[in-house]
């Protein structure tokens, strides 16, 4: 680009400002998970446990922590299985940032293709409570958990 172009385009993008608060809150659909017909069979029986509840208006709060910088916990709003909201501490963020419980189930079945070793810990009703993923055991320091807290609204 030239630089008279670029002299041009510089006030006007500062001058636009922030995107509007609408642009962040435009929900977005829960993409359902499906058990696949080899999957691990206590992962399709938490699922079905999930499933068979029918809560599609909850709260859920994932913390991810590993050997790196520690960080909030992401907390996802969904209403009428709808990302409606998800903020991390003070920091609002696009609704494809946050976890459904559906997207939880993805990272375990994705985690139980690729890594070494995966141990889920699911509650009564089928929500992974606590996922503990480890890519290589032989290597240290690469291991990944995401503990999970999930509230029901209605």
């Amino acid at each position: 680009m030239t630089r008279a172009l670029l002299a041009a385009l510089v006030p006007l993008v500062l001058a636009a400002g922030p995107a509007p608060a609408h642009a962040v809150a435009d929900p977005q659909p829960v993409q359902p998970f499906v058990p696949g017909t080899d999957e691990d069979p206590e992962l399709s029986k938490a699922w079905q446990r999930w499933e068979s509840r029918g809560i599609d208006d909850y709260v859920v709060t994932v913390r991810l922590s590993c050997f790196c910088v520690p960080q909030d916990g992401v907390r996802t709003v969904v209403r009428d299985d709808r990302t409606v909201r998800v903020t991390q501490g003070e920091r609002r963020l696009r609704p494809g940032r946050g976890y459904s419980v559906d997207e939880l189930f993805r990272i375990v079945r994705d985690a139980g293709h690729e890594a070494e070793s995966v141990t889920v810990d699911y509650t009564r009703r089928g929500i992974p409570r606590s996922i503990a993923i480890d890519p290589v055991q032989a290597v240290a320091d690469d291991e990944t958990y995401l503990s999970v807290r999930l509230v029901r609204t209605d």
